[in-house]
């Protein structure tokens, strides 16, 4: 479950990752309500006007000094305050009764910016409608305005800045983006280095949204040199603070360290203990998501049915992970002696007790006691309503840590009996009541700030509690409020929670029909997230195999759940049509979720074409087949070419064993030189998924087979499955696909033309790669190509080329990593590693430019990537060849699995390239399986043959 936090607590990488830190610099880089909220005087000088008849038209003419009454005044300060409290609701009310009395003395310049104030707190209390009302009506007031003087100019790039948060959050992200550069226009205008700053860092993250990498990356160069050549201040601490947060949240988890050590020496020479501790925090935090990305989560344990994970839970860990942990620890606890501010220490101590967790540590009953005295001290606020439940969910990860060592211990004959006395007296960490008490203070105090989405959080996880303790009925009670509130305010982050939970709560108490309405409803707003930014909030953190990956796995299982007669056998089982096609879907979604969460973004910019389209009028006749796998057993659904009807087939087989099975037949394809143990695990792999359907395949006269792999299926080639007699490439062509959205191919093949490039040199203690050589030249001899060799291929001679030459083919043979992990999927040019994200760019060169109106370039037909590997160890490794396959815009992309360094390599590409030119009307799949079985006659182990998949459309 996504626990709600801190705007800048450590965070979990997801598809969400990079929106958690977002906006620090809401008002421009002045931090108004970002790092500090200052006030008005600092980010303009205060307007002083006489009343103006409303007939008058408003003109910095009319602008006289006199005195503001003291009550305005007291309204903003008090407005700041309670935002900077946590207290929004409140805070609100207070910028609209400034503006209210603004608007009485005709003064426009101050109400638009007390309105400017009043959308923010809107959009923190989720109240999108009334936030973009307020700056629709503050930019009228400007736009009535001559905004001649840089005080007036101020504030309209304050606002612009406010309206690009609001065009964010509720997806427009091109709209933010022309915001913030307006902003950035006025800044520089007045010679305001920070404020321009301030917006740079803001269209640096819109730039992120829409997946452009280098635009990204050079606006984040642009702003490290201007915050360089600023004297040191506290400003330009905060400012480097607030760089080093924001590239954190990109998902560069290597760069901020520099740029908050930075921060925290201009901190620490200007003597400001609150920047010190603040900027401590974040680098406690960048420690935290160092010490998590090294962690080795073993996929192969049972998946919770609940959310809650703790840290320790089916986690290994490394060397690196206890350093970057250990230091974490150490930042936080340098906190709470130097922060005057409770809620700053609280978050250190709640961060610093998460990371004990995860160091299998248990705190002290002191240090448990010094966090419940801070809380019981902090005033209601949003902070401190988060701070609780963080707090309870933390407890109750140390109860499930005690209960598991006490079973051990009491389990284990050679303890004394003192540590078994000892043993009893620590199994409960907390009662239920004293729980039930944190969790009912967080509800009463979010529903006295009137703060609904702190209320929602409360309640839905106070039913959890319920929910863990078996008490069905609260729990369902607490959740339908939880979902109802957070329905209400439009929070959808929150409620498909509350929707998984409820389908949970239904389904143990024997309801399947509502609750798989209700895990339905939960992807359907999971669905919503993609674009809707909305739900991407500050407040919360996913970790997606944790709270998002299960909804759709539990869903699929619900719909196809039978009452199992037999086991380890495969089943042929009457689950309705319309069941199979909403769990089908439901796999779909899955993927693409799965990739945006790989891409820590929702920019997969095909344009999709119905699989089923293709497949019912494709030559040669094809079958689709899906997969899941589930805790008890895998699902396989079928859609074949001649038939409406899907098919559905079960081996009921426990996770761990298949993955061990698979990880098996890996390894044994890998090795040379092994036989009869690796024939014997791919014919059991072919049992689960081909045998049960063969019989419909050959009445139905099927030719090629596409698989929609989960998990580590996606780590086996499918070619090299086994049916006793021959490998499954000798009767069908193969091809996988990330689901059913797909490029529409071509109705006629073009003359082939190549854009060809690698690596035969060593470079950055890489292998050499001799054999690349003459795989390109006979390449060159079989199509037209262009090539660029070792010195020549280079991330901008590619850029170049594929930008001013339209090539059908892109082939590279250089040296590639697909891991499931976005920074460690690349491949090697001459000069440097380029990432998915860069090969993406400059493959895609239709979006370098936004809004760009010139002509679209075709797609590739097919890219090809021919001496890569994916990473040793990562179960989903296959995760970032498909990324590769889809953010490549390519309609097809073949690549490796495994790297061959052999002549074979040459034999099967020339093949390949060779069956193409052939025959015009050949598929792409037909002539890699003919290209495979050509090298399979002279080199029999699959190990040379069968790492090439092709990823996309077969045709």
């Amino acid at each position: 479950m996504a626990r709600p936090n801190f705007g800048n607590t450590a965070r979990k990488k997801g598809v969400f990752h990079k929106w958690q830190i977002i906006l620090l610099a809401l008002l421009g880089f002045t931090f108004s309500f970002g790092v500090h909220l200052l006030s008005a005087a600092s980010i303009v000088p205060v307007i002083e006007k006489a009343p103006i008849r409303s007939s008058q038209p408003i003109s910095n003419a009319s602008i006289s000094h006199t005195e503001v009454p003291e009550s305005i005044e007291q309204l903003i300060e008090n407005g700041k305050t309670l935002y900077q409290s946590g207290q929004f609701a409140f805070a609100a009310q207070s910028f609209q009764q400034a503006a209210q009395v603004y608007q009485s003395q005709n003064d426009a310049l101050n109400q638009a910016l007390a309105l400017n104030f009043f959308s923010l707190s809107e959009q923190k209390l989720g109240h999108w409608n009334q936030a973009s009302v307020a700056i629709t009506t503050s930019l009228d007031l400007l736009n009535q305005s001559k905004l001649s003087t840089s005080s007036a100019k101020q504030i309209f790039a304050v606002i612009l800045n406010t309206q690009g948060n609001l065009q964010l959050a509720l997806g427009q992200a091109e709209n933010a983006l022309q915001s913030w550069q307006k902003a950035a226009k006025i800044y520089t205008e007045i010679g305001d280095p920070a404020g321009n700053i301030g917006s740079l860092i803001n269209q640096a993250t819109a730039f992120q949204s829409l997946g452009l990498y280098h635009r990204t990356m050079k606006i984040f160069e642009q702003v490290e040199k201007n915050l360089l050549s600023m004297p040191n201040s506290l400003l330009k601490a905060a400012g480097l603070r607030s760089f080093g947060n924001s590239l954190l949240a990109s998902g560069d988890i290597e760069y901020p360290e520099k740029i908050l050590e930075q921060s925290l020496a201009v901190a620490q020479q200007l003597r400001s203990p609150q920047e010190e501790s603040a900027t401590l925090l974040s680098l406690g935090n960048l420690a935290f998501a160092k010490g998590k990305r090294n962690l080795i989560k073993e996929s192969t344990t049972e998946d919770n049915f609940l959310p809650s994970r703790c840290g320790q839970t089916a986690i290994a860990q490394t060397e690196d992970t206890k350093f970057y942990l250990k230091k974490a620890s150490d930042y936080y606890h340098k906190i709470p002696n130097k922060s005057s501010y409770p809620i700053t220490a609280v978050q250190a101590q709640l961060n610093r007790l998460s990371v004990l967790q995860f160091l299998g540590q248990q705190p002290t009953s002191e240090y448990l006691g010094s966090i419940k005295s801070a809380l019981s001290n902090l005033t209601p606020s949003r902070a401190a309503v988060y701070a609780r439940i963080n707090f309870v969910q933390s407890l109750l990860c140390l109860e499930k840590t005690h209960k598991q060592t006490t079973k051990e211990i009491f389990n284990s004959p050679t303890q004394n009996q003192d540590l078994q006395a000892g043993a009893r007296e620590q199994t409960k960490i907390q009662n239920s009541e004293e729980i039930v008490q944190l969790l009912n203070t967080s509800v009463q105090q979010a529903q006295e700030i009137k703060d609904q989405r702190a209320e929602s959080y409360s309640l839905g996880y106070l039913a959890q509690f319920y929910e863990m303790r078996k008490q069905f009925p609260n729990a369902q009670r607490y959740t339908e409020s939880a979902l109802n509130l957070a329905q209400l305010i439009n929070a959808p982050d929150i409620a498909y929670q509350w929707e998984w939970q409820l389908g949970r709560l239904l389904l143990v108490q024997g309801d399947s029909e509502r609750a798989v309405a209700a895990y339905t409803a939960a992807v359907e707003t999971l669905h919503t997230l993609r674009g809707d930014l909305v739900a991407l909030n500050p407040d919360i953190q996913f970790e997606f195999r944790d709270e998002v990956e299960p909804v759709y796995r539990q869903l699929v299982g619900l719909l196809l759940q039978f009452n199992q007669t037999s086991t380890d056998k495969a089943l042929t089982k009457q689950v309705s049509q319309e069941n199979l096609k909403q769990a089908r879907r439901a796999i779909e979604a899955l993927q693409l979720a799965e990739l945006d969460n790989f891409f820590q973004d929702a920019c997969i910019t095909i344009q999709p074409r119905n699989i089923d389209d293709i497949v019912k009028n494709s030559n040669p006749v094809t079958a689709v087949f899906y997969s899941i796998i589930l805790v008890d057993r895998i699902e396989i659904i079928v859609k074949l070419p001649d038939s409406q009807e899907l098919r559905h087939y079960t081996t009921y087989k426990p996770k761990v064993e298949v993955e061990n099975t698979l990880e098996a037949l890996r390894q044994k394809l890998e090795q040379r030189y092994t036989f009869r143990d690796r024939e014997e695990l791919s014919q059991e792999v072919y049992n689960w998924i081909i045998k049960p359907a063969i019989a419909d395949l050959e009445q139905s006269n099927v030719k090629n087979l596409v698989f929609v792999m989960d998990g580590s299926l996606r780590n086996i080639p499918m070619a090299a499955l086994y049916d006793g007699k021959q490998y499954l490439i000798e009767k069908y062509s193969v091809a996988l696909s990330p689901g059913l959205q797909l490029l529409a191919p071509k109705k006629k093949r073009v003359r082939l033309e190549a854009l060809i490039g690698g690596l035969t040199e060593s470079r950055r203690s890489l292998s050499p790669l001799p054999n690349v050589a003459t795989e390109l030249q006979q390449i060159e001899s079989i199509i037209p190509s262009k090539k660029l060799l070792n010195q020549a291929f280079t991330e901008t001679n590619i850029g170049q080329q594929v930008s001013s030459v339209s090539f059908p083919v892109v082939h590279l043979a250089t040296h590639g990593r697909f891991s499931s992990k976005l920074e460690d999927t690349h491949i090697a040019a001459w000069n440097n590693d380029i990432n998915i994200k860069q090969l993406s760019e400059i493959l895609q060169t239709r979006e370098q430019v936004v809004g760009r109106s010139n002509r679209v370039p075709p797609p590739i037909e097919l890219l090809v990537l021919s001496a890569c590997e994916t990473a040793t160890g990562d179960k989903r490794a296959a995760l970032g060849l498909a990324g590769v396959a889809v953010r490549s815009g390519a309609r097809s992309t073949l690549a490796s699995l495994w790297q061959v360094d052999d002549k074979s390599t040459s034999v099967l590409m020339s093949e390949f390239y060779r069956q193409l030119t052939q025959d015009t009307n050949l598929t792409k799949a037909e002539a890699l399986r003919r290209a495979q079985e050509f090298v399979l006659k002279d080199k029999e182990h699959p190990f040379y043959w069968a790492p090439y998949v092709l990823v996309g459309n077969w045709l």
